[in-house]
């Protein structure tokens, strides 16, 4: 039976893995089928901590929200959140709000659930970690992780993904929307 679980873990892993063969590339830009700018996200999902989460009210609190798809099984994924960390204090008073959401954890085990909240932990990530909602892969159509999306308080995506880890772009683009927006 012990070996019957292992082969299951192994193929959902091996499967997640082929699925998001591009973590860490070092690109940005769009992937095939990847939401276009001023198309609306919206979803009722519960954090990492079984807590509610309404998009509407998440997104309002901010004028720009960047959106983090991460795995635990991605290396640059984990390796960014610490910094992730600290930018999301950095831009809290500024209106700009960091989410990340665990691409692996619906479709995986109990292990894999308990590796993200370690990895969240460890990491000294604060900001909320996001189980994906039913709709998830149709709404951002992720190929590869990490990748990061931005919307406004509306839930309204603002310009292009970008796809690797890549702090510094992430910290261009909320820049210059909270530019505008002044």
């Amino acid at each position: 039976m012990k070996t019957i679980k292992k082969l299951t873990a192994l193929i959902l892993i091996l499967g997640i893995s082929v699925a998001f063969a591009g973590c860490g590339t070092e690109e940005t830009g769009e992937d095939p089928g990847v939401p276009e700018a001023g198309q609306t996200i919206a979803f009722e999902t519960t954090d990492l901590e079984g807590n509610s989460v309404s998009s509407d009210r998440l997104f309002s609190e901010n004028q720009i929200t960047m959106i983090n798809v991460w795995g635990t099984f991605c290396p640059p994924c984990i390796d960014e959140m610490p910094e992730l960390a600290e930018m999301e204090k950095e831009y809290a008073e500024k209106g700009a709000g960091i989410v990340g959401v665990m691409a692996d954890v619906p479709s995986a085990d109990a292990d894999t659930f308990k590796d993200a909240e370690d990895i969240v932990k460890q990491t000294g990530v604060e900001y909320t970690n996001l189980i994906p909602w039913e709709s998830f892969e149709d709404d951002l159509a992720v190929s590869a992780v990490p990748t990061t999306f931005f919307v406004d308080s509306q839930g309204n995506i603002i310009g292009e993904p970008i796809v690797g880890a890549m702090v510094d772009e992430y910290k261009r683009v909320i820049d210059e929307y909270l530019e505008g927006a002044e």
